[in-house]
């Protein structure tokens, strides 16, 4: 964890298991620091904390507070955008779960003066994830050529609706994790559902992106055969998998170098947070990010539902 010596007063809106899991992340920082949290029922009233923080009966109410510097918005329900809304209306910073939706992204880039939107990227707290792109950025791996990540068991039927509307969080992180690993403009994609069990359940995607550059993703939730391989990637001198790096010898032979694990870090999600609030450099690339992630998901969206190879809008 990086704490900064700047105190930024939280206000948290999204009731639920994820509103409670933030807020006790939150209470064991010293920057950013939870004030008030808005009441998802009388269940959610426990979550308040005897040091100070309060419990308030609706966002109206939290927004007015001007004790506030950040609202964190936690749930993805698509209600929050009039939360996002009245945020960026009042002239208030606001933070949501990424991803991002198109209405957020549009309300950013027509308020004036320029909204402060940040984004609670969860996918960052993924030691394994952390491991390869660290090789990435250092170059241990020369130019990533082919990437791939598969998810597979059982969950139980009826978790996935075949119209692709509604995406599994885990898959939603996986495509951001893909953006940041790859770093550059996708082009296309393929998605096809995986047949389950009983029903449709898991999910397919091929991405295609510029420089040659192709990715290869499976969910399948419905699979009685447990699999997690992790990132898998294969670069011009390199590759990498489950913390180990892989190289080519003279004598083209393949050896494995052991990285260093490391551990699941649940702060790197906040660290981020505080990172966007100070660097606007950073904030900047966040959101050229979240808009090719919102791209890039409608594009797998209307190939799942057409059938058909889908160009990402540019």
């Amino acid at each position: 964890m990086s704490v900064s010596t700047r105190r930024l007063n939280v206000g948290l809106i999204g009731a639920g298991r994820s509103g409670r899991f933030h807020f006790q992340r939150l209470c064991l920082r010293g920057d950013l620091v939870p004030v008030a949290v808005v009441s998802g029922g009388p269940e959610e009233l426990s979550v308040a904390d005897p040091s100070g923080c309060r419990v308030v009966a609706d966002d109206h109410e939290l927004l007015a507070d001007e004790s506030i510097d950040l609202v964190l918005a936690t749930s993805r329900d698509p209600g929050r955008i009039e939360t996002v809304r009245r945020a960026i209306d009042l002239g208030r910073p606001v933070a949501v779960s990424s991803p991002l939706t198109e209405q957020e992204l549009a309300l950013v880039s027509e308020s004036e003066p320029p909204a402060r939107l940040l984004v609670l990227s969860e996918c960052l707290a993924d030691a394994d994830f952390q491991v390869a792109l660290a090789e990435v950025r250092r170059g241990g791996l020369g130019q990533p050529r082919t990437l791939a990540h598969s998810t597979w068991g059982f969950t139980g039927t009826g978790s996935m609706t075949t119209s692709g509307e509604e995406l599994p969080a885990s898959l939603l992180e996986r495509l951001e994790q893909l953006l940041l690993l790859c770093d550059v403009e996708p082009l296309s994609v393929s998605a096809r559902l995986l047949v389950g069990a009983k029903e449709p359940e898991g999910i397919g995607i091929v991405a295609r992106f510029s420089g040659g550059m192709t990715a290869n993703l499976e969910y399948h939730p419905s699979s009685p055969v447990p699999l997690a391989t992790g990132w898998v990637i294969a670069g011009t001198t390199g590759g990498y998998r489950d913390c180990e790096l892989f190289a080519l010898t003279d004598d083209e032979e393949v050896y494995g170098t052991p990285l260093e694990s490391g551990s699941i870090d649940l702060d790197r999600v906040y660290d981020d947070i505080v990172l966007q609030w100070d660097d606007a450099s950073h904030h900047g690339e966040v959101l050229n990010r979240a808009d090719r992630l919102v791209r890039f998901i409608s594009a797998v969206r209307e190939s799942l539902s057409r059938g058909t190879d889908v160009e990402v809008a540019s």
